[in-house]
């Protein structure tokens, strides 16, 4: 590589889309503990399709701690070429890299409490704007990211793939931590039933970890599309629900759980419910249903990214429901969300050929983004882009 790389920026220079693809400077290292990637795979992130059509509502919240333009893509595999002298990894390792910029890659000291207990998900130096104006890799500009050529990252970033991994299979690392981390924050009793609101990859990959971790627990998925719905079955599910107009799916959910539907046509509700339902969606309906679908005292956790929404909260007050929300990935338990991710992949928990549907070259990434975006016609469930 040269002096210069290709990256997608969001930058909104075109009215009709708004990332482009540019030539920027290869980053340099940031210093000793940093290494340069060259990227193998970069996934399309629900959230970064959000970003092309605001399906979940906006994210007022977030606005301190993103950067534009910005270096688009967060689900990173690749391998390293440039090794800082202190990183420990070597040069051609295969690695995944965990797009999180917490206090250690920042060279924050005292680091927060969260970090120095390795929730680094929770970091509370994300704004900082120390060492990088964004919050992480695929949110920030000028350190490279998933959608280019290359990028660099901390060597608390950084994460050897198993021996027997593809590395362009390892991109799915992002989305697969991301559901074992919010898992393993307030986790199903085992037996539990479990109900799982959303069949995108976010969705699939709570599938997937649910059955690996707690193998006791019968699966229930509530689908949009059928190519999702065959999707989930390959993965083990006991049941699966295909999303109905006006909400005629909670008489099937119903049945699952033998328990009556109170009320009629938008205000139906589980009379009992699911003791544990993982949101995977993000709209407001998706979250609204979900509450609705909840056992009263049960667990509901958010892994959709939804944003400011009209949503019915009667059912959280009324159920005495306990919501947890999740991002991003970090050490639950000991062991770090993206290493039990890569285990998983190794063993096939999750087939790359069920769920990457699609593989583009990074100037074809328009071409990428919409059909990850049409994914009822596309059947579309993890597209990739290999540099």
């Amino acid at each position: 590589m040269g002096s210069t790389m290709r990256v997608v920026q969001l930058d909104f220079a075109d009215a009709a889309f708004p990332a482009s693809l540019v030539d920027a400077p290869v980053p340099d290292l940031p210093g000793p503990d940093w290494v340069r990637v060259d990227v193998a795979a970069g996934g399309i992130c629900g959230s970064d399709l959000h970003l092309f059509n605001q399906a979940t509502g906006p994210a007022q919240s977030l606005s301190g701690f993103v950067v534009l333009p910005m270096d688009l893509g967060h689900e990173i595999a690749g391998h390293v070429v440039e090794a800082g002298p202190t990183s420990g990894i070597a040069e051609g390792t295969a690695v995944a890299v965990d797009p999180v910029i917490a206090c250690e890659a920042r060279g924050i000291k005292p680091m927060c409490r969260h970090c120095a207990n390795g929730r680094v998900s929770a970091c509370h130096n994300f704004g900082s704007r120390v060492l990088t104006r964004g919050m992480g890799l695929g949110f920030t500009a000028g350190l490279g990211s998933g959608w280019a050529d290359a990028v660099v990252a901390h060597r608390s970033m950084i994460h050897p793939l198993p021996v027997d991994l593809p590395v362009q299979n390892a991109a799915l690392h992002e989305p697969l931590s991301i559901a074992i981390h919010g898992l393993m924050r307030t986790p199903p009793d085992n037996g539990d039933p479990v109900l799982i609101v959303g069949a995108g990859i976010i969705g699939l990959c709570a599938a997937a970890a649910v059955g690996a971790l707690f193998p006791a627990s019968p699966i229930t998925i509530l689908a949009k599309h059928d190519h999702q719905a065959r999707a989930a079955r390959a993965l083990g599910a006991a049941n699966v629900v295909m999303l109905a107009d006006a909400g005629a799916h909670f008489d099937a959910l119903a049945d699952i759980v033998d328990t009556p539907v109170r009320g009629k046509g938008a205000g139906r509700m589980l009379a009992r419910g699911f003791p544990y339902v993982v949101e995977a969606v993000g709209t407001e309906s998706a979250v609204t249903d979900t509450l609705r679908l909840a056992d009263g005292r049960g667990t509901v956790l958010l892994l959709g990214a939804a944003g400011i929404s009209n949503v019915d909260l009667s059912p959280l007050w009324f159920k005495e429901l306990s919501v947890v929300g999740s991002f991003c990935h970090a050490s639950d338990n000991g062991t770090h969300s993206i290493d039990s991710a890569l285990e998983l992949l190794a063993s096939n928990t999750l087939p790359p050929d069920l769920v990457i549907t699609h593989t583009f070259p990074l100037d074809a990434y328009r071409d990428a983004v919409n059909v990850a975006l049409d994914r009822g016609a596309s059947a579309a469930i993890k597209v990739l882009l290999t540099p």
